[in-house]
């Protein structure tokens, strides 16, 4: 996982040469935030990046206006990731963005609504992930 995290810190740190941090993941955002469910109040999601997709979740989580927690649970592996998603998202108080190995990150059985994953999950070890997301799926 250290060579990952180090590629990814690499790949955060050539996106900030692009004027809007446009990744080219982001064709699939509106395709799937057409699928999400009705109601959606609490999302994870796992390898955020720079956290665009979390932004756009954001947007859509019903949490976040009321107040009661975070909508949007952001994870990335990498830190410079996780410093540019912060910085591009002071905003968006409804995402709590944590530096994390989903692996070894403990989430709550039955506690999302919506668990989203662009471009990640062919870098974990699928079925413990997939398992980990089953459990913490509403």
């Amino acid at each position: 996982m250290s060579s990952i995290k180090d590629d990814f810190d690499r790949i955060a740190l050539a996106t900030l040469a692009s004027e809007d941090g446009a990744a080219h993941n982001d064709h699939y955002h509106s395709f799937l935030l057409q699928h999400l469910p009705p109601n959606c109040r609490h999302a994870l999601e796992i390898g955020c990046g720079t956290g665009a997709f979390s932004r756009r979740l954001a947007k859509h989580s019903k949490a976040g206006s009321a107040g009661i927690l975070p909508a949007v649970l952001a994870l990335d592996l990498s830190p410079e990731m996780i410093r540019i998603a912060r910085e591009r998202s002071t905003h968006f108080p409804n995402i709590d963005f944590q530096l994390a190995d989903i692996l070894e990150f403990s989430l709550d059985d039955e506690s999302f609504d919506c668990i989203a994953s662009i471009a990640t999950l062919h870098h974990l070890a699928f079925a413990e992930v997939l398992g980990k997301m089953k459990a913490a799926l509403k």
